[in-house]
C-alpha cells in the first residue's frame, strides 16, 4: 500500500484577489454582527440612550456631490434635509436598526420591545445625525430645521411595521414573552418581529401565588361568576383577534375597594402602557386623546365623567377601525388599540338608548363598603410589592378560560347591573313607572299634557328631558297607543290601582 501524500497542486488563480475578496466578505460579516450586537446590547435601555448611541454611526457628507451640484451651485435648506433623511434611512435599512413609522408615530426597538419615539425627543436627534454630517451648525439647531426634517422623516420612512402572526396571543414581560397558542403555551425569547409596544414590569414566574390579593377580591366582591369575568377582562386585555365588544365598569360607591383595584392594574400593566382618559375626551371628534390608545394596552380611568359620543364609543369597544390624530399630526384611521375599563360611583345618564350601546358594558358591581376598621390603605403597596407575579398568573387563568369559551363567563348579577343601567338610563320609562302609568285603551290624555308632566319629573329629578319626538317614540315601544285627534296628539294610558 502506498502511504505517500498526494502531491499538492500549486494555487493558479488570483490569491491577492480571493484574499482580498475573503477579507471583505468577513468584514462585512463583522459589521453586521456588530450592528446586530447593537440592537441585541440595547436591552430595553431608554429611547434617549438608543439614540444616542446610533448617532455615533453618522459621519461627515459631501452634500454637493449627492445632490449632483457644481461647486457654484448654492446648497439650500431643503437638500440638506432631503439628503441627511435619506441618509438616516439609508443607515437604519444598512445596519438593521428597529426603526419604523405607523400612523405618525416613529416606534424604536429596544431589544426588548418597541418604544415609541416622542417627537421632541427625535427632532434633536435627527438634528444632531445632520450636524455629524455636516450641516452647519446654526441650521442645524435652528427650529424650522428641526420640524422640517422631522416632517420629511416621517413622510418617506418606508419602514412599515412587522405583521402579527393571527391566532396567536403574546404577553411580554421582563424574562421573556409569554405564548398562548393553539399548539400550548410557552414562554419564549422577545422578538423584534412580534411587535410588542409594551413590557411588564415584573418576570414570569409560573409558582407565583397572590394570597393577600385574592383575600382582598373575595372581600369586595364576593360573587364568583363576578371575579371570574374579572380576570378574563384582564387577560383579554392582551388579545388581538378576540372580538367581544365590551368594556369594563367596576360599579360602586367609596370605600368598596375599586382603588385598590385600580392602583394594582396600573402597577401590573404599567404606567406606560396605560392611559386614563374619561369617554367624553375619548369620544371627541377631534380624537387627540384617543390616538395615545395605539400605543397603551389600556385605557383605565378612575371616573367616566362627562357626555360621551356614543357612535365613537361603539367603535372603541368593538376593536373597529376609527379616526384619531396627534395634536398638529395628521388625522389617521387606528386598527390597534388598547381596551376600555372604568371606576365609577354614579353610572352616565345622558346615553344613546338602544340594545347596541348597552350591549357593550360589562358593569362589575363593587357594592360591599369596607368598615373603617377593616381598610388597610397599604393594602395596595402590600400586593405590588410582592405578588404581581401571581396577580398575573390570576389573570392569565382568566385569559386561558377566556379563550377556550370565546366569551365571557355568564354572571347574572353582572346582567342585572346592565339591565338596571339601561332602565335607569332612560328617564322616559322611569317617568312612566315612577307616576303608575301603564297603557289603557279606555283612558287617554294630550301628548302636550303628558309630555310637559314628563318635563317637571326631569328638572325635579337633575335629568335632560328627550324631545317630544322622542318620548312619543319611546312611548310607543313601550306598547303605548297613539292618534291624531281634534284636540291634537293623543296617547291612550291610564294609571295602576297601586299609583291612585
Amino acid at each position: 500500500m502506498d502511504s505517500r501524500q498526494p502531491p499538492v497542486r500549486p494555487f493558479t488563480g488570483d490569491f491577492i484577489g480571493l484574499l482580498r475578496s475573503d477579507i471583505q466578505h468577513r468584514e462585512q460579516q463583522m459589521e453586521e454582527n456588530n450592528a446586530r450586537k447593537r440592537i441585541e446590547d440595547l436591552n430595553g435601555k431608554s429611547c434617549r440612550r438608543v439614540l444616542s448611541e446610533l448617532l455615533e454611526q453618522f459621519d461627515e457628507l459631501d452634500f454637493r456631490e449627492r445632490a449632483g451640484l457644481d461647486e457654484d451651485a448654492k446648497l439650500t435648506r431643503k437638500i440638506f434635509v432631503v439628503i441627511a433623511v435619506e441618509e438616516i434611512i439609508s443607515k437604519a435599512t444598512a445596519n438593521n436598526w428597529g426603526l419604523c413609522v405607523k400612523n405618525d408615530f416613529i416606534y424604536l426597538y429596544n431589544g426588548k420591545y418597541w418604544q415609541p419615539i416622542n417627537a421632541e425627543e427625535f427632532k434633536p436627534f435627527l438634528a444632531e445625525a445632520a450636524l455629524k454630517m455636516g450641516v452647519a451648525p446654526l441650521e442645524a439647531k435652528y427650529h424650522q430645521f428641526k420640524e422640517e426634517i422631522y416632517k420629511q422623516f416621517v413622510s418617506e420612512a418606508n419602514m412599515p411595521t412587522p405583521e402579527r402572526v393571527a391566532g396567536i396571543t403574546l404577553i411580554n414581560l421582563q424574562n421573556g414573552t409569554f405564548e398562548i397558542s393553539g399548539n400550548g403555551q410557552t414562554l419564549r425569547e422577545q422578538r423584534r418581529e412580534d411587535f410588542l409596544k409594551y413590557q411588564l414590569p415584573f418576570e414570569y414566574d409560573p409558582s407565583a401565588r397572590c394570597p393577600l390579593f385574592e383575600k382582598y377580591l373575595q372581600r369586595v366582591l364576593p360573587d364568583t361568576d363576578c371575579r371570574k369575568v374579572l380576570a378574563e377582562y384582564m387577560g383579554y386585555i392582551f388579545t388581538t383577534g378576540l372580538k367581544l365588544e365590551k368594556a369594563a365598569i367596576l360599579y360602586g360607591s367609596g370605600a368598596n375597594g375599586k382603588s385598590v383595584f385600580f392602583e394594582v392594574v396600573n402597577a401590573l400593566i404599567g404606567p406606560d402602557n396605560i392611559c386614563s382618559y374619561s369617554l367624553q375626551n375619548l369620544t371627541k371628534y377631534e380624537g387627540y386623546q384617543r390616538a395615545e390608545l395605539s400605543n397603551k394596552l389600556l385605557n383605565y380611568a378612575s371616573e367616566i365623567n362627562g357626555k360621551l359620543e356614543a357612535s365613537i364609543f361603539k367603535q372603541l369597544v368593538s376593536g373597529e377601525p376609527v379616526e384619531a390624530r396627534q395634536i398638529y399630526g395628521r388625522p389617521f384611521v387606528m386598527r390597534e388599540y388598547g381596551k376600555l375599563m372604568f371606576n365609577c360611583n354614579d353610572l352616565p345618564k345622558e346615553v344613546e338608548n338602544t340594545n347596541a350601546f348597552f350591549r357593550r358594558f360589562l358593569i362589575i358591581p363593587f357594592g360591599q363598603t369596607i368598615p373603617e376598621s377593616e381598610q388597610d390603605p397599604e393594602l395596595a403597596a402590600k400586593i405590588i410589592r410582592d405578588e404581581l407575579s401571581g396577580v398575573f398568573n390570576w389573570m392569565l387563568e382568566g385569559l386561558r378560560r377566556l379563550l377556550q369559551q370565546r366569551k365571557f363567563t355568564r354572571s347574572a348579577m353582572i346582567r342585572e347591573q346592565v339591565e338596571d343601567f339601561r332602565r335607569e338610563s332612560d328617564n322616559v320609562a322611569m317617568f312612566l313607572d315612577e307616576g303608575g302609568y301603564k297603557p289603557d285603551p279606555q283612558s287617554s290624555m294630550l301628548l302636550k299634557d303628558l309630555f310637559y308632566d314628563y318635563r317637571s319629573f326631569c328638572y325635579e329629578n337633575g335629568y335632560t328631558p328627550c324631545s317630544l319626538k322622542t318620548v312619543s317614540k319611546r312611548l310607543k315601544n313601550a306598547g303605548y297607543k297613539t292618534e291624531r285627534r281634534a284636540p291634537g296628539y293623543t296617547v291612550y294610558i291610564g294609571k295602576s290601582v297601586e299609583s291612585m
